[in-house]
């Protein structure tokens, strides 16, 4: 089943930027606000697009910024564009939620498939994983219904 995320409140994005040590400021949190309220990842160019006011470099900036300190993380969907989304567990000082992603290949969406188990493959010694990416590709329900 894909979990739709809750809409933040304000008090709820500053929380999550203070527990980060991240500065409160207000681009922070028109960006952070406009992620977590998005029900599927998103890239850079809807952040921008969505937030007229604010320019490229700062929401770049920002992306960064919550992708460094664990408030975010990105996904490589096959689209060719990074897609961002809030981090589950936002408690957390790492990156620890993860999970699975579907890619529908006609309407360009991805959606996040939490309780899909990520098989985690045993690697060579001296090796060490920092993350796994799982993506699916196909059509979603809704475009599924048409083809």
């Amino acid at each position: 089943m894909i979990q739709s995320r809750k809409t933040e409140t304000q008090s709820n994005i500053e929380s999550i930027l203070e527990r980060h040590d991240v500065r409160v400021t207000p681009v922070r949190q028109l960006v952070l606000r406009f992620i977590s309220n998005s029900s599927c990842p998103v890239s850079a160019q809807e952040i921008e697009d969505a937030l007229e006011t604010v320019d490229r470099s700062s929401i770049t900036r920002t992306l960064s910024l919550f992708t460094e300190t664990h408030i975010i993380h990105q996904i490589s969907d096959g689209s060719g564009s990074k897609r961002y989304e809030l981090c589950l567990d936002t408690e957390s000082e790492r990156h620890k939620d993860e999970h699975a992603h579907f890619h529908c290949r006609k309407c360009g969406k991805t959606y996040c498939l939490p309780d899909a188990p990520v098989f985690f493959p045993a690697i060579p010694v001296g090796y060490k994983a920092e993350s796994i990416s799982v993506i699916l590709t196909g059509l979603c329900s809704s475009c599924n219904e048409y083809d």
